[in-house]
């Protein structure tokens, strides 16, 4: 094989590396929940509300800081930053499973494990949407839900590798497993993700679309139809981390088996994958334009989750799962195809911007979700405590 044909397939293992960066480290914080009904078993000390936080800003916390992640792969390259990510990740690891005092664990573990897997998120995103642009729109489409498949079974591989682990050798022990597992990730991947090997063809970020705002001004985004647009994302993405964050403690809390409500959460995870495979067939059979999949995915969503809790309240809460697996067409929709979205909404020059503009959006919402969530949670508990007094 020469160079040449080497550079036009090199794409193929930057979405690996993406991908499995994906299923391992992002997969890792989507599971967090497990730790957190493992703390609410030995009686933590902390609130429901507290907790909230350690999950979701662990997950989501370098999302705000988008625009910073972007400034620092340009300024010293996505390759040197995505390395030093994928670091950060396996260290707080190590560091949070040393502490004895679980309010440590904003420090030590939320901070940095969600800054660094926003940066490998986002940079995963960016880099794939160089070598397949906008332009070659089925590789573009194909590739970015393959790259979102990573997500879903992040959480339904390391749910069970979390489960498992915890079971036997407890929290902290767990933790430093998957530190190790990192690290090793770390030297495969770390190498392999770079841009030296673009094809001639690529050009950039920017390319040919019809844009919705004509407008170079700051005003774009902040009229009507993005302000719109975005409060849909904020509040679908809540809705999707306070379900998938509270679903272990508040499932087990109904008396369901904590090994059945694992088995449940790592199945939806297999679905959401599935939704993503077949969003570009989907796509191709029913021609219909991405931004109309959005709100349609979102009333589905909401539909999915009242049949769920109506369910879970009944004697048939097994058949629960059906709605449980289908709501993961929600998240599937809205987390894999934001960057195609960006490209609609935005003008040409403007799409790597109006992605990180998403990624804000979307990351205020899952980790304001879980804690709305759990505040929800601790106040009817103490409605209860109150009555029962």
């Amino acid at each position: 094989m020469d160079f040449d044909t080497f550079r036009k397939h090199y794409g193929i293992i930057i979405v690996l590396c993406t991908f499995l960066s994906r299923i391992i480290f992002i997969g890792f914080c989507w599971s967090y929940g497990l730790v957190i009904a493992q703390f609410k078993k030995q009686q933590s000390p902390l609130s429901d509300t507290e907790l909230s936080w350690i999950g979701s800003i662990g997950q989501s916390f370098g999302g705000l800081l988008a625009p910073l992640i972007l400034f620092l792969a340009r300024r010293y390259g996505h390759q040197v930053v995505f390395i030093v990510s994928l670091l950060i990740c396996a260290m707080s690891l190590f560091l949070s499973s040393c502490i004895q005092n679980l309010h440590w664990l904003l420090i030590t573990y939320s901070f940095p494990y969600g800054f660094a897997n926003a940066a490998v998120f986002i940079l995963g995103t960016l880099i794939c949407g160089v070598y397949y642009p906008v332009r070659q729109q089925s590789k573009h489409i194909f590739v970015m839900c393959i790259i979102s498949t990573g997500f879903p079974l992040g959480y339904h591989v390391m749910s069970a590798l979390i489960f498992s682990s915890i079971e036997k050798h407890g929290w902290q022990t767990m933790k430093r497993h998957i530190g190790f597992m990192e690290i090793m990730t770390l030297c495969i991947l770390g190498p392999l993700f770079t841009m030296k090997y673009l094809p001639y063809a690529v050009s950039g970020y920017q390319q040919p679309s019809s844009p919705v705002i004509q407008t170079n001004s700051r005003r774009t985004y902040f009229s009507k139809p993005i302000v719109i647009w975005m409060i849909g994302i904020f509040s679908t993405m809540s809705a999707i981390n306070n379900f998938l964050l509270h679903f272990h403690s508040y499932l087990v809390s109904l008396h369901i088996p904590a090994a059945r409500v694992d088995l449940w959460f790592r199945l939806h995870g297999l679905f959401d994958a599935l939704f993503r495979i077949l969003i570009p067939l989907f796509i191709r059979l029913y021609p219909i334009d991405i931004i109309y999949l959005f709100p349609t995915c979102v009333v589905s969503g909401f539909i999915f989750l009242l049949l769920t809790f109506g369910l879970l309240y009944t004697t048939i809460y097994a058949v629960a799962i059906l709605p449980i697996v289908l709501f993961s067409f929600t998240s599937a929709v809205t987390t894999s195809l934001q960057y195609t979205v960006s490209n609609q909404l935005f003008e040409n020059d403007q799409t790597e911007q109006g992605y990180v503009y998403h990624v804000i959006i979307t990351s205020l919402g899952l980790i304001l979700g879980p804690v709305i969530g759990g505040t929800d949670s601790l106040l009817e508990r103490k409605k209860t405590n109150v009555l029962l007094f």
